[in-house]
């Protein structure tokens, strides 16, 4: 064979591969566009470190070409379980897909502020390690404060007042609440135990009001502060009358 000839025949076999991968390509795009998956978008702007909940989210179907990777998807409802209670590492435009890289589990890593409701504070008490153990993230409680306080009489006499109630409480120690398997409770367990013990107390973080966050940090100097466990569902606020000894065995 001529070499005049042989250069032409090789150009136009890598031409023919070339247009042969682009092709194959284009058919591979095609044929993706037409397989349709479920992915989860939110309905709203969603800020840097908020806790996302089921319904700030919404399912849209888009063609699969299009999801982005490791984005959340939808095949059951589940799958909400995999983002629900997550914290936002970034801000998430409302409509925009949801990366796996732009989420992180609930914990203490992701800090307290994230649980922390709009307009309220949170403040971190210590209580009795025995106290605390029996409370967990979510319930609610009553703040008593037992002091000396000088009568009409002038008199003095131990009282305990009715503080605080229906106080929703955001973390015991480092559980926040985040829905730990057992691997993980255990761990983060053992991490507590290991913080508290060369004490008997324990970190308790409530949501109060601003104003509430003030009366609280005076009553924790002026005396014993106590707390008091709400069965779930009472939201009742009590008119609670100042209990002293003279009161208790009239």
């Amino acid at each position: 064979m001529k070499k005049g000839i042989l250069l032409p025949l090789v150009v136009a076999v890598l031409a023919a591969l070339v247009y042969a991968m682009i092709v194959h390509g284009a058919e591979k795009k095609l044929e993706a566009s037409k397989t349709v998956k479920t992915v989860l978008v939110p309905i709203r702007d969603i800020k840097e470190r908020e806790v996302i909940r089921r319904d700030y989210l919404k399912k849209v179907r888009m063609p699969a070409a299009y999801v982005q990777k490791d984005a959340f998807t939808w095949n059951t409802d589940s799958d909400f379980a995999k983002i629900d209670n997550a914290i936002a590492r970034v801000q998430i435009p409302k409509g925009n897909q949801i990366s796996k890289y732009a989420v992180t589990s609930l914990s203490p890593e992701a800090g307290l502020s994230s649980k922390i409701p709009v307009r309220m504070r949170g403040y971190v008490i210590k209580a009795d390690s025995n106290v605390a153990s029996m409370i967990k993230p979510d319930d609610n409680v009553d703040i008593l404060l037992t002091f000396n306080a000088r009568m009409k009489n002038g008199i003095e006499q131990r009282v305990t007042v009715t503080l605080l109630q229906n106080i929703k409480v955001l973390g015991v120690g480092s559980n926040l609440g985040q829905g730990l398997d057992a691997k993980s409770a255990a761990a983060l367990k053992d991490q507590d135990e290991n913080a508290n013990a060369y004490t008997d107390t324990s970190a308790l973080s409530l949501a109060l009001s601003a104003r509430d966050a003030q009366y609280l940090a005076l009553a924790e100097g002026e005396g014993t502060i106590s707390i008091i466990l709400r069965s779930h569902g009472d939201v009742e606020q009590f008119v609670m009358e100042i209990a002293t000894f003279e009161k208790l065995f009239q």
